[in-house]
């Protein structure tokens, strides 16, 4: 179960991505540009620009299984969630304040690390598709004596 405190780190705009694989077990990713987590901490929505998340949408609705894995800049705190596919649809306006929220935040920690907004204003991060998830297995992903060990 996802925790109020690890909620709010994923929350907070970090750098994210969502994995899938096909039947032939090549990976597939897609850069997430938001994270919600559900009141009842067993699932999350990631807010996927719809540009990107087709290769993804095929294989999560063949086989269901799903990483997402967030890290914050500068300090590289990280997580990542192993679960399964819920469901997907188009996001709404109302989701899109998260996703804007959530992506500003993350490019005000770019910019920390040096990496000017300018290099960012291109990418595309409307419209989304929200695909929710309910998680199975959260692993920390901080660099350190930690690494890889389970969260409870």
């Amino acid at each position: 179960m996802i925790s109020q405190q690890l909620a709010e780190f994923l929350e907070e705009g970090l750098s994210t991505h969502l994995a899938s694989r096909n039947d032939r077990l090549e990976p597939n990713a897609a850069r997430v540009t938001a994270l919600s987590v559900d009141d009842d901490g067993r699932h999350l929505v990631a807010y996927i620009p719809t540009v990107s998340a087709e290769r993804v949408l095929e294989d999560l609705r063949a086989n269901g299984q799903v990483a997402i894995v967030s890290a914050r800049p500068p300090d590289e705190r990280g997580c990542q969630v192993k679960g399964v596919f819920v469901e997907a649809w188009a996001a709404s306006d109302t989701e899109r304040d998260i996703v804007t929220l959530q992506w500003e935040r993350f490019r005000n920690r770019l910019e920390l690390i040096g990496l000017p907004r300018v290099a960012t204003d291109s990418w595309v991060i409307w419209p989304c598709t929200a695909i929710q998830v309910r998680a199975q297995a959260l692993f920390d992903q901080t660099p350190g004596p930690g690494a890889g060990a389970r969260l409870t």
